[in-house]
C-alpha cells in the first residue's frame, strides 16, 4: 500500500536510499526480544521475524542485510571518499527494555544498553578513522537530552538515548577523547523537528557534537508550528536551539569545511502542493562543535 504512493515512487526514483528501522515496522517501542504490552518472548519474536522479512522484500537493501535466524543486520556503514563515513545504526534490535525515568540507578546503569556490546565497538572504532573528513551517526532516536516538565516533574523519554544514560555518555565521552571535531547525528521518531548541540548530562563537558532530527512526513497532519509542547521544552533544555511540530524534512549540504543542515517545513500535507520554506539553518565548521545560524 505504501508503494503505490507516487511521491514515494519519484523520491525512489530521484535518489539512492540508504535506510534504517525504528519501531513501528515492528511494534511501538518495542526493545530486543519484548514488545512494551508484555508478549511472551517466543511468541513476539515470529512477529518480529514476520515483519523483518517484509521490511527486507519492500525496502532497497543489500544482501548483506537478508533475514536468518529471527536476526537482521541493519548496522552498517558507507563512505563517500575522503568525505564522510555514515555510520546507520540499530537501536531496536539489541537494546535493553526501557526502565521507569524515576528510577535514575536503572537508567544510569551500565547493564543497560541502546546498541549492544558488539555495535558499540563497530561505532567506536569507526568514530576512531581519521580518514574521512566528517562522521555522520545516522540512527533512530534523539541522542540530545530534550526535557519538558510534565506534571511538575521535569524529565526526558525512556525511549530515546535519554533512557539509557551510560550508553549515552560512553558515546559522547568517546567523541570528545577522539578529538577531531567533527561528528553530527542525524535522527527522527519524534514527529517534530530538533536542532540542538550535544553535551554531556552529569558534568561540564562543554558542547561535543550536534544534532538534527527530522521531522516526520505525514505524521501529525499539517502541525502548528512552536507549540505549547516545544516552548516547555525549550524552556527545560538549554542546548536545544529550535524545535517545531510542523510537516517536512532536513536537507544536509556537506562540505569539506562546513556541515549546514537546512530544516524544510511545509504548510500543509493534509492537502497536495503545498509551499515547502527553510524554516531554520544551521552549520557546524570542521572542527568547532556547535550549531551556528547560517
Amino acid at each position: 500500500q505504501y508503494k503505490s504512493d507516487t511521491d514515494l515512487q519519484a523520491a525512489h526514483a530521484a535518489a539512492p536510499w540508504f535506510v534504517t528501522f525504528d519501531d513501528h515496522e515492528v511494534d511501538n517501542n518495542w526493545a530486543g526480544a519484548e514488545d512494551q504490552d508484555d508478549t511472551p518472548s517466543e511468541v513476539f519474536l515470529l512477529r518480529r521475524a514476520q515483519a523483518f522479512q517484509a521490511y527486507y522484500e519492500n525496502m532497497p537493501l543489500r544482501r548483506s542485510a537478508f533475514p536468518r535466524d529471527g536476526h537482521m543486520q541493519m548496522y552498517r556503514r558507507a563512505r563517500y571518499g575522503t568525505l564522510m563515513d555514515l555510520h546507520l545504526l540499530d537501536t531496536r534490535q539489541y537494546r535493553s527494555k526501557q526502565v521507569n525515568m524515576a528510577l535514575r540507578e536503572e537508567v544510569e546503569s551500565p547493564e543497560r544498553s541502546i546498541v549492544g556490546a558488539k555495535q558499540e565497538r563497530w561505532l567506536f572504532d569507526g568514530l576512531a578513522d581519521a580518514a574521512p573528513r566528517w562522521h555522520t551517526i545516522a540512527h533512530q532516536v534523539a541522542l540530545g537530552n530534550y526535557m519538558r516538565e510534565k506534571d511538575g516533574v521535569v524529565q526526558s523519554s525512556d525511549d530515546q538515548w535519554s533512557g539509557y544514560l551510560d550508553s549515552r555518555r560512553r558515546l559522547l565521552d568517546h567523541i570528545q577523547k577522539v578529538g577531531f571535531g567533527n561528528v553530527v547525528t542525524a535522527c527522527g521518531d519524534a514527529h517534530r523537528h530538533y536542532a540542538s548541540d550535544l553535551v554531556q548530562d552529569h558534568r561540564d563537558s562543554g558542547v561535543i557534537s550536534s544534532e538534527f532530527l527530522a521531522t516526520s512526513i505525514t505524521s501529525g497532519a499539517d502541525g502548528q508550528g512552536v507549540d505549547a509542547y516545544a516552548r516547555n521544552q525549550l524552556a527545560h533544555s538549554p542546548y536545544l536551539k529550535a524545535t517545531t511540530d510542523k510537516r517536512g524534512y532536513v536537507l544536509c549540504d556537506v562540505t569539506r569545511d562546513a556541515w549546514i543542515g537546512d530544516m524544510k517545513t511545509l504548510d500543509t500535507v493534509m492537502q497536495p502542493n503545498g509551499a515547502v520554506q527553510s524554516w531554520k539553518r544551521y552549520a557546524v565548521e570542521h572542527g568547532r562543535p556547535g550549531l551556528q545560524e547560517a
